[in-house]
């Protein structure tokens, strides 16, 4: 029942990019996406997808588990590139869609290999937000999984009563899918107030400083990790601003 929609889903396993500090792959995450989506040369697009080779590489994560994580999010990409050749030149749609897939990639990566407390620990420590806004941006990634949980039950509900989404054009597919919108927004909410409840049971203050077993602290890994995102930083302003 639990297919390709987990998105911001925690996978276990080994890696180096694993045991980097949530500090750094927040920083380097952020920066990546940033720095990809401002640019519009090839070169620039082959340096991030370099990177991504590099995250992919040392995350222990195979290639066929990151795809089917974002099959979702790249299915409507391509929808709506494809549409837009209308009126934008064939090159311009390349390397956007070529731009955001590795976005979507990257973050599925570090979805796949930051535990949602380390993601919590590194909001805390490495932005000036709240604890009220660290739990609240925890809670939203977390949330991912679960919607793409409930999306498949209530589809296998509704195949179960006669409802056909696997047959037609892409466009015929995504029509018959908004039928389970409603049902979903509706288990979102239920979901979010049991959620709410058992926080105020346990006496839950976003208020209240919190404190770790054991605090982060950054390695030989992070240093390496910031050294190379400084190569790539640089490269990637070069090329923006020479070429």
């Amino acid at each position: 029942m639990e297919k390709s929609v987990t998105m911001g889903n925690y996978s276990p396993g080994e890696g180096v990019l694993r045991r980097l500090d949530p500090r750094t792959k927040l920083y380097s995450l952020i920066l990546y996406v940033v720095l990809t989506l401002i640019q519009g040369h090839p070169l620039a697009l082959g340096l991030s997808t370099a990177l991504f080779i590099v995250a992919w590489g040392t995350s222990g994560c195979s290639l066929t588990s990151i795809v089917k994580s974002a099959r979702s999010v790249l299915i409507m990409l391509l929808i709506a590139e494809l549409f837009s050749l209308i009126w934008v030149p064939v090159e311009t749609v390349l390397l956007t869609f070529w731009k955001i897939c590795l976005v979507s990639l990257m973050s599925v990566v570090f979805s796949k290999t930051t535990e949602p407390r380390e993601l919590l620990d590194g909001l805390r420590a490495g932005f000036p937000i709240g604890e009220g806004g660290a739990m609240s941006v925890a809670i939203a990634f977390d949330f991912l999984p679960q919607l793409g949980r409930e999306m498949e039950r209530l589809k296998i509900a509704a195949a179960s009563r006669g409802a056909i989404y696997d047959e037609g054009n892409p466009l015929q597919r995504a029509g018959a899918m908004i039928s389970l919108l409603i049902p979903l927004f509706r288990s979102t909410l239920r979901h979010a107030g049991n959620l709410a409840d058992a926080m105020d049971m346990r006496g839950y203050n976003a208020g209240q400083k919190r404190t770790r077993i054991e605090p982060l602290k950054y390695t030989r890994n992070d240093r390496i990790a910031a050294i190379l995102l400084l190569i790539f930083t640089v490269c990637m302003l070069c090329i923006r601003i020479f070429m």
